[in-house]
């Protein structure tokens, strides 16, 4: 469906619009942008890659073998897809493209709701967080498992929220919040190898 929608904008389209398009400073820096490829392998058809030039294979396919983890991850790439699909939108006037899009960003709802149904079926996030649950409790680190570490230089106290203090979602402990701090003592890394090219001084 994209794909030919891409193909039908680019087919025919005169140099006049892609220099009004490029106007726009969106537009305008795809096009000054161009990957030649795109002129060269296909004579402006549309590429079987992302917006990134990645071409569609199945390494956007989640399968931990964890259900909970993949329907989080599911949920997860419907967000990402109508974000891009509401931003296209907006950038379109086309009559056909936005009725398209409408479709597209309304699918993306059903399935957004349609993963988190199926954690709700397994009993909602207070049941599956963390995952894996089936991982014994006691053998974590649990002095680690509800506080917030704030990463700051001055060992600041962290800024304080929902995700650093009250409940857990999992509703298994309280939420704290301290200063990141080294732990246990500084690493001795053992030499290099002889000869393994590693600069100890610099030689003339």
């Amino acid at each position: 469906m994209l794909a030919t929608a891409v193909a039908l904008n680019l087919e025919g389209a005169p140099t006049s619009l892609q220099e009004e398009a490029a106007n726009d400073p969106v537009a305008g820096a795809v096009l000054n942008g161009m990957n030649l490829r795109h002129i060269l392998s296909t004579g402006l058809a549309a590429l079987p890659e992302d917006a990134s030039g990645t071409p569609f294979n199945a390494s956007h396919v989640y399968a931990t073998g964890n259900i909970a983890a993949d329907m989080l991850a599911n949920a997860q790439a419907e967000q990402t897809g109508r974000i891009v699909a509401v931003r296209l939108r907006g950038m379109t006037d086309d009559p056909g493209m936005r009725d398209m899009l409408s479709f597209l960003i309304a699918r993306d709802n059903m399935h957004q709701k349609q993963w988190m149904a199926a954690l709700e079926e397994l009993g909602g996030l207070e049941q599956v967080m963390p995952v894996p649950n089936s991982f014994p409790v006691e053998e974590e680190a649990q002095e680690f498992s509800y506080v917030y570490l704030g990463f700051r230089p001055d060992r600041a106290e962290p800024a304080r929220g929902r995700w650093s203090e009250g409940p857990s979602i999992d509703r298994q402990g309280e939420f704290s919040a301290r200063p990141m701090e080294p732990l246990g003592e500084e690493p001795e890394l053992a030499p290099p190898p002889e000869n393994s090219g590693e600069q100890r001084a610099q030689q003339r």
